[in-house]
């Protein structure tokens, strides 16, 4: 039930943010971009290894770069741009992952100026992802000192996908790259399942810890799907039988906040 609550609540937030947070970047035109997301493509860049080790894969970025000048693809246009200019130091060691991303920015840029120069690209990620990272923080110290996890995945950016995390369960740290399932979430999304999937289980190869998952998709109107906020529950910690669900509970219910009418009092008039 609490999963449940905690998307619900989330979600209607992250709704009201995302009309309004990217003013600074937005087209006139307010209406998805058109085509597929990078990840849809055959030539998605992303490379997960045997061991799970998450790279750019320059080969694969130059293919995609080729289908692209092709065929009309703004939306994975705009996500591959993006892409690359979050991990500019991987293409940049690259001449011919550079000329071939040149020629993308100047083949899209005659109609979508505003959205690919890498000042506009960096805009992207401070508006979107600042706003839903002001929800993330106030969902972990609302619950802070309780093993819920709130992680905003940067879902454009694979490599350095955790945003931002707070309580963390899964030892990950802000700038971590996603898991091998991370990115197949992020693969299937739209192809296969659309809307928050709440109330699912994981386990933690990493600490071996069984989880209740909730992936909750934050999108934006102009470019898709833009950040996952995922909240991980370790399920041991608030069991029934857990030792410490005692303290547990008094961290649930601290208010250190303090009283309503105290945190949102006017203040009087000034005196001398």
């Amino acid at each position: 039930m609490l999963t449940e609550i905690l998307s619900a609540v989330a979600g209607a937030v992250a709704g009201v943010l995302v009309t309004g947070a990217l003013q600074a970047w937005r087209p006139r035109a307010e209406s998805l971009l058109d085509g597929r997301p990078l990840a849809e493509l055959e030539n998605y860049p992303i490379k997960v290894g045997a061991d799970g080790t998450i790279a750019l894969d320059i080969p694969e970025l130059i293919e995609a770069c080729a289908y692209l000048l092709r065929h009309h693809e703004p939306r994975s246009a705009i996500d591959l741009l993006y892409l690359a200019e979050r991990n500019a130091a991987v293409v940049h060691a690259s001449p011919a992952a550079l000329a071939a991303i040149d020629r993308v920015r100047r083949r899209y840029g005659r109609r979508y100026r505003r959205l690919v120069e890498p000042a506009q690209l960096r805009a992207q990620r401070e508006h979107l992802l600042e706003q839903f990272g002001k929800l993330t923080n106030a969902l972990g110290e609302t619950f802070a000192g309780l093993p819920i996890e709130f992680v905003l995945h940067d879902t454009r950016d694979p490599l350095n996908s955790v945003y931002t995390i707070r309580n963390s369960i899964t030892g990950r740290r802000e700038g971590d790259p996603v898991s091998k399932f991370g990115e197949d979430v992020v693969r299937a999304y739209e192809r296969h399942w659309r809307g928050a999937q709440v109330a699912y289980r994981l386990h933690d190869p990493a600490g071996g810890k069984v989880i209740k998952a909730t992936t909750i998709p934050l999108e934006d109107k102009v470019l898709g799907l833009v950040a996952f906020l995922c909240i991980n529950i370790d399920i041991a910690r608030l069991g029934p039988q857990s030792p410490e669900l005692p303290v547990m509970a008094e961290r649930l219910v601290a208010t250190p906040g303090g009283w309503g009418a105290q945190v949102f009092a006017r203040p009087g008039p000034s005196t001398v």
